[in-house]
């Protein structure tokens, strides 16, 4: 469900707000009025509640202090055991205190509980094309729980899916409705014994009706995030349906083994190049062509995606990184040691989309101050400079699915549109 444009009220007293722009602390009239009347009748907690609520939270409205940015008003109604109540989502990065070594004393924010009533609120002033998820960490009787937004029907999928925050800005509303279910394509599980991991892998194999047994292929880590959270199936199948990418198959790989990094992901290489891809041809009839094989994934997968592609360019075509974590080096070596193995391009070389969100500044003890905007800035220019095609974008938002989703969308477009 897309969340009403920041400019448009959500009711009349909804629609207007004296908040500042700024980091600090905001208020918007509705929380202040509120807090009155609660003053003057301590026993309106629910009428104050259905006055905040209705009909739907965050509240949205525009910044009167900077119009590229809304007034988002969170708000959480606890108990009377409830002790405190923190925001978590990538918006809070600009308010982060740097370097995040605690998450959340220094990355997730504290919201105030209004005077006479278990209601809790924050307000912060967000860029209007952002689309970022959120939950709340409540500390209750000694115990903090992750919960999401009961008052916010807009959710991923999945278990316990994060609320989601979509700005009026927000790109590509329409591409992440789901499928009817009619239309929903069904998952042919496929499972490869790898001698290179180790183990067996689970593969989702998803097949457009309409796709010859050449259609190009994504193989994409992570089956939980792209089957369950956000379903990369109904998103490829609209946009072959608009035209924007030709009809397309889907490959889910169950996870990133951890212990890759151990082996410089080169395992991940020798899996993909030398199992996986024919397994697809030996077990599903596929017959994948190089220039249309994509390899694609978030954080640690986008780094061995790109990784897969330097070492194998005679089986992968292109690469999707989102918010690649190229600042990662083996144990002993400096940090951003994917862009120092390049080498010169091949005559056929891979083609790479690498996407970072303008939120990924964060110092953190992991990264050692190589944030992940600038990184991903670096290897791109880095696979420039060595004969590569890349193309780096940078989405509004941060390190989620949010984000990721609609640059994955960018991606394909950016890699497939054309053929």
């Amino acid at each position: 469900m897309a969340a009403a444009a920041a400019g448009q009220a959500q009711s009349p007293d909804h629609s207007d707000n004296s908040g500042g722009g700024g980091d600090g602390a905001l208020t918007i009239p509705v929380v202040a009025g509120l807090e009155a009347m609660l003053a003057e009748r301590p026993h309106a907690r629910d009428e104050a509640w259905r006055t905040l609520s209705q009909p739907r939270l965050p509240l949205r409205s525009l910044d009167p202090d900077n119009p590229g940015h809304a007034l988002v008003t969170f708000a959480w109604r606890g108990d009377a055991q409830t002790r405190s109540v923190r925001l978590d989502s990538v918006i809070n990065a600009p308010r982060a205190r740097q370097p995040v070594t605690d998450y959340i004393a220094d990355f997730t924010l504290s919201m105030t509980r209004l005077e006479g009533a278990d209601i809790w609120t924050l307000t912060l002033s967000v860029p209007r094309d952002v689309e970022a998820v959120y939950s709340f960490l409540v500390e209750r009787e000694g115990r903090v729980q992750r919960w999401s937004d009961p008052a916010n029907p807009a959710r991923m999928g999945g278990q316990d899916g994060e609320s989601l925050l979509r700005l009026d800005r927000a790109p590509r509303a329409d591409i992440h409705r789901p499928l009817a279910f009619d239309e929903t394509i069904t998952a042919q599980r496929l499972t490869v014994d790898s001698a290179a991991l180790g183990r067996s892998v689970q593969l989702d194999l998803f097949r457009l009706p309409d796709a010859p047994d050449d259609a190009p292929v994504l193989i994409l880590y992570d089956a939980f995030l792209w089957g369950e959270r956000a379903r990369a199936s109904d998103m490829l199948a609209r946009l072959a349906t608009r035209g924007d990418i030709p009809p397309t198959h889907l490959v889910l790989i169950d996870q990133l083994d951890p212990a890759s990094a151990n082996h410089a992901y080169a395992d991940q290489a020798a899996f993909i190049a030398d199992e996986l891809l024919p397994a697809l041809q030996a077990e599903a009839g596929l017959a994948p062509r190089r220039e249309t094989t994509l390899l694609a994934g978030a954080s640690r997968r986008g780094l061995s995606a790109s990784l897969t592609a330097l070492a194998r360019p005679d089986t992968i075509g292109g690469v999707i990184s989102l918010s690649g974590s190229f600042y990662w080096a083996p144990d002993g070596a400096a940090p951003e040691w994917a862009r120092r193995q390049l080498v010169p391009a091949p005559d056929e070389a891979p083609r790479f989309h690498l996407a970072a969100g303008r939120l990924e500044t964060i110092v953190t003890s992991t990264n050692q101050g190589h944030v992940m905007l600038e990184t991903n800035r670096a290897m791109a220019q880095a696979l420039t400079e060595h004969g590569y095609p890349v193309e780096l974008a940078v989405y509004p938002g941060g390190h989620d699915i949010a984000g990721w989703r609609s640059a994955l969308a960018d991606g394909l477009v950016g890699l497939l549109g054309d053929r």
